[in-house]
């Protein structure tokens, strides 16, 4: 009989999301050999760059971010991240109809035990961690339901 592997997917909002709020979370499960993968929605384009905290061409900004995403996921454990390329402070923009299924595709190919987002306060507010919230919670929905398929997908 094969043992079951237990897997934890985190869908967030931006780089550094995995660090500041769910870093201990994701290492301590990564060290208990869950296998531990993330999501994040944007590249954190329109984020804080350097070390007086200023803004920089947002193409340099988003490939530093994601470059130290990756770091992070790495010291973190964390075994596959993926960056939807959503647009940073615009992720409450995104058409559900693209990210629902966008983070549905994750959850069915992984297929996790466990999936963790911001709460729907987005933990302080933040329009980015609520929309992620929200579509993360939807495509849960949807892929408990073996018989949803993503092209029923449709906004009245």
């Amino acid at each position: 009989m094969r043992s079951h592997t237990f897997k934890l997917l985190a869908v967030l909002a931006h780089p550094d999301d995995e660090s500041l709020g769910f870093g201990g979370t994701l290492a301590k499960y990564a060290a208990e050999n869950i296998e531990t993968y993330l999501v994040t929605a944007t590249r954190g384009e329109r984020g804080r760059f350097g070390a007086a905290g200023k803004s920089a061409n947002i193409e340099e900004v988003g490939r530093v971010r994601e470059m130290e995403l990756r770091a992070a996921a790495a010291v973190l454990g964390i075994r596959e991240v993926s960056v939807l390329g959503y647009p940073d402070g615009g992720v409450d923009q995104v058409d559900s109809r693209t990210a629902i299924p966008d983070i549905l595709r994750h959850i069915r190919r992984i297929r996790p035990d466990v999936v963790v987002t911001f709460g729907p306060e987005g933990a302080y507010g933040h329009p980015d961690h609520i929309a992620i919230s929200q579509f993360t919670t939807a495509a849960a929905l949807c892929a408990a339901d073996a018989s949803y398929r993503m092209d029923f997908i449709s906004i009245s």
